[in-house]
């Protein structure tokens, strides 16, 4: 069976402590995750031809930086399911994630089944939009 189908892409903007914990958490989901700091690594990522199921990103950077990331992720296409982690998930964060196109918000920190559950649900909310813009064409 080839392996690379069943691994689930990710690209997470995250710390380097936290790349470590995400990395084993997320190890049974046989993720391959690509990690970035900045909007300008995305875009580098994404000309190496790059394609991800799900984006991990926080909620907490500086506006500049925020607005660069979704602008980097709205050029993606397929684009993938965005997940953000924040310490606290107000209903005006997650109406304004959910507005800008995101698929969730997870609470840092997560257990390991609450980030497994949310990047499997994420990333089957983006097959099912791939398989749906594939009906459409």
């Amino acid at each position: 069976m080839d392996e690379r189908k069943n691994e689930v892409r990710i690209l997470a903007v995250v710390s380097d402590e936290m790349r470590t914990r995400i990395g084993h958490q997320l190890e049974p989901l046989n993720a391959k995750i690509e990690c970035a700091a900045k909007a300008a690594e995305i875009a580098r990522l994404v000309s190496e031809g790059n394609i991800f199921e799900v984006a991990i990103l926080p909620a907490a950077l500086p506006n500049a930086e925020w607005w660069a990331l979704w602008g980097e992720l709205s050029l993606l296409y397929p684009r993938p399911a965005i997940l953000v982690y924040a310490r606290v998930a107000t209903f005006e964060l997650w109406t304004s994630v959910l507005d800008l196109g995101g698929y969730d918000i997870v609470v840092d920190p997560f257990s390991d089944h609450e980030i497994q559950e949310a990047v499997r649900r994420a990333a089957q909310s983006f097959r099912n939009q791939l398989e749906g813009d594939a009906l459409e064409d």
